[in-house]
């Protein structure tokens, strides 16, 4: 961490009541304090970190951030949440190695794991675990980035306008990669031009004259790269980098390296090009970064391919928003043989969710499927629109469950829909039941 209680004391206006010393982590589970460690005690709407500074301490915490008084080892504040983002801001200026954010409707997570992977032949990179995105997990990731690391990979997400600006004053990105540019919370949005301007913030808060990584034909993106003078990489047909089918794989141009991938869907390829313009930037060898991209293994819910007896599982159930869906019907309409589809609702699309979820399902009626189950109301009252395609309604994953284990195999079964309809747990589901042949999965 190479702070002191002092130093974040002073970066965050705070009042430091007990010894100085050496910091070494942050986390705000008092579980996961030990010595060296900073707790901050967070309030939120159901649970108090103050109820937990003692526990925090009997760990080993050298000290708690605290808006309430404490017998020592406390820096008392204003506000935890906002020191967090201030000791972030301030620790992040003592980083002398490149520092990459990743951000975009969807693929963040799979992006920046991927710049990990990529980096990988000659850069010791840290990248931020989880899903830490947001106000809170950026400072813990800054703040547990090792010493020794050679560059940052940071993910960035937001709900709203504002967000990233703030997000991004903090990570001061030397590089920026925006994956795509999608309808992921149009509800709070309104367009998808207010989306892009979003994301944009973050273009503003990078580097003056660094690297940017965007979707080609993003008019909105381009002029704020172009006003923070950053230089464009436009990844796509058409831009700086591209794929081209070749065989049964792909070449990424125009490095000319074959970039073979182990996971499901179009959106893949695209997050691993993405990934390897950061690296070749970076001074990785294209050869070098493509083939560690290959041994990238897609994690849990985000295009992992599961065999489980005759059923062959293309597991998107972490998430989902309308091009992305779009997008791997298509993919799945490529495959050969039997095909089908689990679809839960889609959310966060507010006005705009019922011809998002009927634009779905005629790409869905296009595409050949033998058996389409969807779970959620949006999709049940979309399900009109449906013309070829026999399907089932089912008000939970439970119940969809129930009709999966009726199908006949062998089939593909495409498995996709926002994180709160909870298919993640259908799978999850038919993996114990049916053991997994893949070697890779650990559900």
């Amino acid at each position: 961490m190479n702070f002191t209680l002092a130093e974040f004391a002073a970066a965050c206006s705070g009042r430091l009541m007990g010894p100085d010393g050496a910091l070494d982590s942050a986390c705000i589970d008092s579980r996961l304090a030990g010595p060296g460690a900073l707790f901050f005690a967070l309030r939120g709407s159901r649970v108090d970190g103050h109820d937990f500074v003692d526990p925090a301490i009997a760990a080993g915490a050298r000290a708690v951030v605290s808006e309430d008084r404490w017998s020592t080892g406390v820096v008392l504040v204003g506000s935890v949440g906002r020191a967090m983002l201030d000791g972030a801001s301030a620790l992040r200026s003592r980083i002398r190695v490149p520092v990459i954010a990743v951000t975009g409707s969807s693929g963040k997570t799979t992006t920046r794991e991927m710049i990990r992977a990529a980096l990988s032949p000659t850069l010791k990179a840290f990248s931020s675990p989880g899903n830490l995105n947001n106000s809170l997990g950026l400072p813990l990731s800054i703040m547990n980035m090792p010493a020794d690391s050679e560059a940052g990979v940071f993910e960035l997400g937001m709900s709203a306008a504002g967000e990233l600006t703030v997000l991004g004053g903090v990570a001061r990105p030397d590089c920026t990669v925006v994956t795509n540019i999608g309808t992921a919370h149009i509800e709070f949005l309104g367009s998808r031009e207010g989306i892009a301007a979003a994301k944009a913030e973050l273009l503003l808060q990078t580097r003056q004259g660094g690297l940017c990584v965007i979707p080609v034909g993003e008019p909105i993106l381009e002029e704020a790269a172009s006003r923070r003078g950053l230089e464009p990489l436009r990844a796509g047909r058409g831009g700086d980098i591209w794929l081209e089918a070749e065989g049964e794989g792909f070449t990424a141009l125009p490095w000319g390296v074959p970039l073979r991938l182990d996971g499901f869907g179009p959106h893949l390829r695209a997050d691993a090009l993405m990934a390897l313009g950061v690296a070749c930037r970076m001074g990785v060898p294209p050869d070098l970064a493509a083939a560690a991209l290959e041994g990238f293994h897609p994690m849990h819910g985000r295009g992992e391919e599961l065999a489980i007896g005759d059923l062959t599982i293309l597991d998107e159930s972490y998430n989902a928003n309308p091009d992305s869906m779009i997008a791997c019907l298509e993919a799945l309409g490529e495959r050969r043989g039997r095909k089908g589809a689990v679809l839960g609702d889609m959310l966060e699309l507010g006005g705009f969710g019922r011809a998002a979820h009927e634009d779905v399902l005629r790409k869905a009626d296009s595409i050949g499927l033998e058996s389409l189950i969807l779970v959620g109301p949006s999709f049940r009252r979309a399900s009109a629109v449906l013309r070829l395609t026999p399907f089932s309604g089912a008000r939970s994953w439970e119940d969809a469950l129930g009709i999966v284990r009726k199908l006949a195999g062998p089939l593909t079964l495409l498995v996709k829909g926002s994180h709160a309809v909870q298919l993640d747990r259908l799978v999850g589901a038919l993996v114990g039941e049916g053991g997994c042949s893949t070697g890779c999965c650990t559900r």
